[in-house]
């Protein structure tokens, strides 16, 4: 299996979803306004440059990537009836 390619600043793009480096967090892009990437994960939203956001998530979210989030995600905050 191939490891995902890493991207470039130039390459991202609104509503894009990207993995973030440490396999935890899926960030989505809000708006890019020149350098600056606004995004969100399933915590909060933020801001950074577009460099800083390709180094802390440089690849694209792959569906296996939002389903392994997502099953993480359960098991760390339990659903309470």
């Amino acid at each position: 299996m191939s490891s995902p390619e890493k991207i470039k600043p130039s390459e991202l793009v609104v509503g894009g979803r990207y993995l973030n480096r440490n396999g935890l967090f899926i960030r989505e892009i809000e708006a890019i306004e020149g350098k600056t990437v606004h995004y969100h994960d399933q915590y909060s939203s933020w801001s950074c440059s577009k460099r800083a956001f390709v180094q802390a998530c440089p690849t694209v979210a792959t569906p296996a990537d939002e389903a392994r989030v997502a099953e993480e995600a359960g098991r760390s905050f339990p659903k309470t009836t």
